[in-house]
């Protein structure tokens, strides 16, 4: 790779409406893919209730800013201060502002922040649709509209202050007695206020830069709702891709086409070129590796083979691994109890380390309390889930993965390509690469945020000399993995012709 080329293409110097808009946009994103479904809907309790009124006097009381600016004017006329033929001029430049305040800056602000007034912003509610989906922009605009500026206007104007009371105890009555709190203008409108669901977004450990990136219009490597760790369904995706205007995509879920039949039905409809894939575990010697096949015929009986082989593979592991677990911790795991609410009947080391650190008698157990005692939540799960299930440690169960040569002859049997895909790119060798590479592998996928540049450098320098493709992705996972965003895949702009070639394999 040139070095003069940063395959990480980020926006380094921003201000501060950069910053805002693109923490607005984050938490956007994140609500949905998959966040809408852990909103939850106003109850007509005190808590509840109390939360939506503290955001409406906040936001009345923005909306009346020009009005007490006006009050203190009209003070100061009276005490001499300001001259008395001023009155008029500074009521119509009052009333002006109160247009501007309440009837354009306020639907504004709640449709570029996506819901959320700034009374919504410290309430931590959202103004989204009855299904507890975003409403679109336009719908926002005039719901704030006609819900807060154009009645303050009118009515203050034709019935001063009575009529504007009038209408909010009006819209008090509606809100006690809907199930959901929804004032006149939102059944009007059929939208209503939500809790949003916890996020974190932090910019001094998620800055900017890792969170507004170039969006490369080809992404190979996305993960739909039919792989273990995704919530996306294939629609989601397509949306998403439409709307970050995406021109290519594939959905390699993992050990697992099944989405490859809705995807090829939608990709006419949103106008992106689709890509048939797959991603699958493999093992070459003793280092687990993952291939991607591309141009698949998904329908062919090997790819069903696969998953079941997968799912009885990973159920299997999950079994040992709480027995172990049982074993070295002295707790025992509610088996059928975690397999009946998972879909894919696995119990994965983060599944075990939640139900431990969900429960106060678990966390009291020796094997627990030291890192409950030492360790913030996040960072002690983080450690415990490491120091207990990864390799080496007490409870680690190593697995056998399909041959890597298997994997590659079957994906060219299916009429696809081959392509290694960029996990754990880091810490295989050059050498082992070029092996991999021996066994018929088509390309490798060399730019992905999973990946350091130097790894990206030598990857493009092995294809170039295998004459192989090279591809990019984001291994796009949804809310799940909130860290990884559809289209961010690190190709710079100069790249991409060589990534549209493989594009156009078929």
């Amino acid at each position: 790779m040139q070095k003069g080329c940063d395959p990480r293409m980020v926006i380094k110097e921003y201000s501060f409406k950069d910053l805002t808009l693109a923490y607005f946009q984050k938490k956007s994103q994140l609500y949905r893919n998959g966040g809408y479904q852990q909103a939850k809907y106003l109850k007509r309790n005190l808590d509840d209730m109390q939360s939506h009124l503290f955001a409406f006097l906040m936001d009345v009381n923005i909306c009346l800013l020009p009005v007490y600016i006006w009050v203190i004017e009209f003070l100061l006329i009276l005490c001499g201060l300001i001259p008395p033929n001023f009155f008029d001029l500074l009521f119509y430049i009052m009333y002006a502002l109160l247009f501007i305040v309440s009837v354009l800056l306020l639907p504004i602000f709640t449709a570029r922040s996506k819901g959320q007034s700034l009374g919504c912003i410290f309430t931590d509610l959202k103004l989204v649709q009855r299904n507890k989906k975003e409403a679109s922009g336009l719908k926002l605009i005039f719901r704030q509209m006609l819900g807060f500026g154009l009645p303050l206007m009118v009515f203050g104007f034709f019935f001063e202050i009575l009529g504007i009371l009038a209408w909010w105890v009006v819209n008090g009555l509606v809100v006690l007695v809907t199930p959901c709190q929804q004032t006149l203008v939102d059944i009007l409108f059929q939208t209503l206020l939500v809790h949003e669901p916890p996020q974190e977004i932090r910019f001094e450990k998620e800055p900017l830069q890792e969170m507004v990136r170039e969006i490369t219009p080809i992404d190979l490597h996305i993960r739909s709702n039919y792989s273990d760790d995704s919530n996306n369904d294939v629609e989601e995706i397509f949306k998403e891709a439409k709307q970050l205007g995406m021109e290519t995509i594939s959905i390699t879920d993992h050990n697992c086409a099944r989405a490859n039949a809705a995807a090829v039905r939608f990709a006419p409809l949103y106008d992106i070129q689709y890509i048939p894939g797959v991603e699958i575990d493999a093992q070459y010697k003793s280092t687990r590796i993952r291939i991607l096949g591309y141009y698949i015929d998904w329908t062919k009986d090997i790819f069903d083979d696969m998953e079941r082989e997968s799912l009885r593979r990973e159920k299997d592991l999950s079994i040992e691994r709480v027995k172990k677990f049982e074993a070295y911790s002295g707790l025992r795991i509610d088996v059928d109890s975690i397999m009946e609410g998972s879909r894919f009947q696995t119990i994965t080391p983060t599944d075990i380390t939640n139900m431990v650190f969900n429960n106060a008698k678990a966390r009291e157990f020796s094997v627990v309390k030291p890192y409950v005692e030492k360790y913030e939540p996040k960072e002690a799960m983080l450690r415990f889930r490491r120091d207990v299930f990864g390799p080496g440690s007490p409870c680690y169960v190593p697995a056998i993965y399909p041959d890597a040569q298997n994997i590659v002859d079957a994906i060219h049997d299916a009429g696809g390509i081959a392509i290694l895909a960029s996990w754990h790119l880091d810490k295989i060798s050059d050498d082992l690469i070029e092996e991999i590479m021996n066994l018929g592998v088509d390309g490798i996928e060399c730019f992905s945020p999973e990946i350091h540049e130097e790894t990206m450098a030598a990857a493009i320098k092995i294809a170039q000399k295998h004459k192989a493709f090279i591809s990019c992705g984001s291994d796009y996972h949804g809310s799940t993995k909130p860290n990884r965003h559809m289209g961010v895949t690190n190709c710079p702009k100069k790249a991409l012709p060589l990534v549209r070639i493989l594009t156009k394999a078929a």
